[in-house]
């Protein structure tokens, strides 16, 4: 196996690793020093992170995007449609700069949380169906129920939790958690 290959097989299979293992190839950083970076970094995770596919659609965490730019570099990136599920405590954030990436990718959008009136009331013009969702597992089944063969259900809230005790890595968990029980 090449080093490029080995590097590749990791864990840290996102861009940034894979440039800077290539980087440290160029400047001739041992590989042994390398590996032990890479072993010694806790993945948090939560990130665009790929979960599964079921009945032909992805679906994708990306709790860690507690903000609208978080969420901007996600949507900027994809080219299929999307059921996206959102939302927390929004009172504070300005949608604005997400609405024609929403227009272009956004077959639907589940509004989860307490407070998401200003994410509805941002959206309701470029996206047609905007729904609510108690909570993650209720959003996880129906964004099933509305998702197509090829789409993807993309989990990035855009703010933060209306819970001042959950954290991302939580309600990523919980979404996961969710997806899981669609196989069942």
């Amino acid at each position: 196996m090449t080093y490029y290959e080995e590097l590749t097989n990791t864990r840290y299979k996102k861009p940034e690793n894979m440039a800077a293992g290539i980087q440290s190839m160029v400047l001739h950083i041992r590989k042994e020093n390398i590996k032990q970076c890479l072993s010694d970094m806790d993945y948090v995770g939560h990130r665009q992170d790929y979960v599964d596919t079921i009945d032909g659609v992805m679906y994708y965490d990306d709790s860690k995007a507690e903000s609208v730019n978080a969420t901007w570099f996600t949507f900027e990136n994809i080219i299929k449609p999307v059921v996206w599920i959102a939302g927390g405590d929004d009172k504070n954030c300005d949608f604005t700069e997400l609405k024609p990436l929403a227009k272009r990718s956004v077959r639907a959008l589940i509004c989860v949380g307490k407070n998401n009136k200003n994410l509805k009331s941002s959206f309701k013009e470029s996206i047609t169906e905007i729904y609510s969702a108690t909570d993650i597992d209720e959003a996880v089944k129906m964004a099933s129920a509305l998702a197509q063969e090829d789409d993807i259900v993309l989990y990035s809230p855009a703010c933060k939790s209306s819970s001042q005790k959950e954290s991302f890595v939580e309600r990523g968990e919980a979404y996961v958690a969710s997806v899981n029980q669609l196989k069942k």
